[in-house]
């Protein structure tokens, strides 16, 4: 093997070697990590449990249409429990007999302002009276508030570990489009409106939305003393939308089928306690996978796989950044720009941090950047130019000095010579720039959007279609004629430069300079005798700078001698 060939094998290997040890930096295997400590506290406003479903509805509900959330009844209303038959038929019979509802019935002044208020609370009073006849749980109030008594007094199961089957009941709440919560209305709209919030944010400054359904816990700790952690299992991305109805507002979460494992938590594991924490297949039931996590348990350890679901923030940037890097997915040593940041390139050695300004116009130079959608200055232009011709290089520079518009610009003519473009950007708002500035240009129907908000199936494709109905412009030939006309035209202004920059003859002087003087001693000129200005002067091409210095001196002399002189116009009175 050539030694040069040998040096590169060599140092691809050290490249994918260093990129393997530096993976794992990406992933926060502390505490604070909520892929590794989930915050399922009340307190917590990051996530939202679900109570009284299925998991495995709950997984075909949400990437078949989405569901939408629903709270706890209002403490106002009735339990669900007092319209059971027993309740109706005692409540009835307790209106004709009961002492006290008769006696506070009769002492309602009719024409009183708070007589509904009053009727109101009489009756309240009697299904209060009669819950506690019949044996019934209290009814939840403010002031002596349980949300499981009160979940339970609608027919609501509040444990957060989820059945296995579907429940037959009659109002099939397994199989609707809801997903129950534990949480009480007003509690309920702030807690999605905060998440709401803290996706948006996640994902105008990032890109990345960290909206998941987390399917599963491992209920896990660090040793056998230590507190317990709650980390996901499998997270599923997901949509939140918010609609406002009569009703009030409609939070509505569409899960997408692309499953992934915790990746944080298997890491940690591996790291930590040499386990392997089972991979997810996709099209594997979740019920089968939550069995193999429970099997993988090791002796002597906390392990406890929990049936619960929760859809929250679950920051998951890194998480895509780590599989990005998988070495056994890309071959990164043999990635000359990856070779380059870690071996150095001897190419650029002692050269400079500056890149140099190319003729625009010469056309060895102008056919690399084909076209141009946007404005662009020569140095402008010549970062371009260097883009495109495969060099690697970083374009620095304070906000307001045209970066993105040579972005738009570089983006424009790869697309002209048939190349294709990744761009990618940390945060969302320079993608949108870059984005609307190819739409205003008229190559936005060039552009794929690969965003985590904008880029799902059917969005992906409607945009393929749109491109692929896209028609050939009829008016190549007239596009031509103006690039002909344009290329005629700069050619000619390009002469007149080089023209009026020449040196004119001998003097020194460029043409300009010439004709700069000459308009500046106009006036003078005007003011000569007329012999003088119709006198054929010999060609002063050949007058350098040195004797027109002489001439001047001469002229300066002849101008002071004769103002030395006295006048003697009476010395030639009687001659001629």
């Amino acid at each position: 093997m050539p030694p040069d060939q040998a040096e590169a094998g060599s140092l691809g290997e050290f490249v994918a070697d260093q990129i393997e040890k530096l993976r794992p930096r990406l992933l926060d295997l502390s505490r604070r990590n909520p892929l590794l400590s989930a915050p399922i506290s009340n307190r917590s406003h990051a996530l939202v449990r679900v109570v009284d479903e299925v998991p495995t509805v709950l997984f075909e509900k949400l990437v078949s249409g989405g569901m939408c959330f629903k709270p706890l009844p209002p403490l106002e209303e009735d339990p669900l429990d007092e319209l059971s038959r027993e309740f109706q038929n005692t409540l009835i019979d307790a209106r004709l007999t009961d002492e006290h509802y008769l006696t506070s019935l009769d002492e309602i002044d009719d024409d009183a302002e708070d007589a509904a208020e009053r009727l109101i609370k009489i009756e309240r009073d009697l299904k209060d009276r009669i819950r506690e006849a019949l044996e019934y749980s209290p009814r939840q109030t403010r002031g002596d508030l349980s949300l499981v008594q009160h979940a339970k007094n609608n027919h609501i199961r509040p444990s957060y570990d989820l059945p296995t089957e579907i429940a037959e009941d009659e109002d099939n709440r397994h199989l609707d489009d809801d997903i129950q919560t534990l949480l009480l209305p007003d509690l309920f709209e702030r807690r999605l409106n905060t998440i709401g919030t803290k996706c948006r944010t996640w994902l105008q400054e990032t890109g990345i939305s960290v909206l998941h359904v987390a399917f599963g816990f491992l209920e896990w700790a660090e040793t056998d003393t230590a507190r317990s952690s709650f980390a996901p299992l499998l997270l599923m991305p997901a949509l939140l939308e918010k609609k406002r109805t009569a009703a009030g507002p409609e939070y509505k979460v569409t899960g997408d089928e692309n499953v992934e494992n915790n990746v944080v938590l298997g890491e940690k594991l591996r790291i930590d306690f040499a386990l392997d924490l089972p991979q997810y297949e996709p099209g594997t039931p979740i019920e089968a996978y939550f069995q193999l996590v429970a099997d993988a348990a090791p002796k002597g350890r906390k392990w406890r796989v929990r049936r619960q679901v929760a859809i929250g923030v679950f920051p998951s940037a890194r998480m895509a950044m780590y599989h990005d890097l998988d070495t056994k997915k890309w071959p990164f040593g043999d990635n000359q720009v990856a070779l380059d940041l870690f071996g150095g390139n001897p190419s650029s050695a002692g050269s400079s941090p500056f890149a140099d300004d190319y003729p625009v116009d010469e056309p060895e130079v102008e056919i690399k950047v084909p076209l141009l959608v946007m404005d662009a200055d020569s140095s402008q232009f010549s970062a371009m130019v260097d883009a495109l011709d495969g060099k690697n290089l970083a374009v620095e520079g304070p906000p307001g000095t045209g970066k993105s518009q040579t972005i738009v610009n570089t983006i424009a003519s790869a697309i002209v010579s048939g190349k294709k473009v990744l761009f990618v950007a940390e945060k969302m708002a320079a993608l949108d720039v870059v984005r609307s500035r190819l739409e205003a240009a008229g190559v936005g129907e060039f552009v794929l959007p690969l965003l985590a908000n904008r880029s799902g199936r059917e969005q992906i494709i409607r945009s393929i279609r749109g491109r692929m109905e896209l028609s050939r412009s009829r008016r190549t030939s007239e596009l031509n004629e103006k690039i002909e006309r344009y290329r005629a035209d700069r050619a000619e202004i390009a002469q007149y430069v080089t023209s009026v920059g020449a040196q004119h003859g001998e003097t020194g002087l460029r043409v300009y300079d010439v004709l700069g003087r000459q308009i500046a001693c106009r006036e003078t000129l005007e003011k000569w005798p007329v012999e003088l200005q119709r006198h054929e002067w010999p060609p002063c091409t050949r007058i350098t700078d040195a004797r027109l210095k002489e001439l001047s001196d001469l002229a300066e002399d002849i101008d002071e001698a004769a103002s030395n002189c006295a006048p003697q116009a009476d010395h030639w009175r009687n001659i001629g």
